[in-house]
């Protein structure tokens, strides 16, 4: 099985505002549940980001968009 890139967010405001910014920039986003043993803190969504994960995380953070993290979750 192969693994899902998700950048768990702070808010669903934050990742609607997080999924549009990074199709601004080429890069696929959709905004998922975070899974549950992957909770930490935040609203329990994160955008699921296939492909350029490290260029969406630091394009998240130069535009002000909250992230709590990162986590994976298995395809299946």
């Amino acid at each position: 099985m192969m693994e899902k890139n998700l950048i768990m967010m702070s808010s669903i405001t934050n990742a609607m505002r997080g999924r549009e910014l990074l199709r601004q920039y080429g890069i696929n986003a959709e905004i998922e549940r975070t899974p549950r043993n992957s909770l930490r803190q935040g609203c329990g969504y994160s955008l699921y980001v296939p492909a350029r994960t490290d260029e969406a995380m630091s394009l998240l953070a130069e535009n002000g968009i909250k992230v709590i993290g990162r986590t994976e979750r298995s395809r299946k």
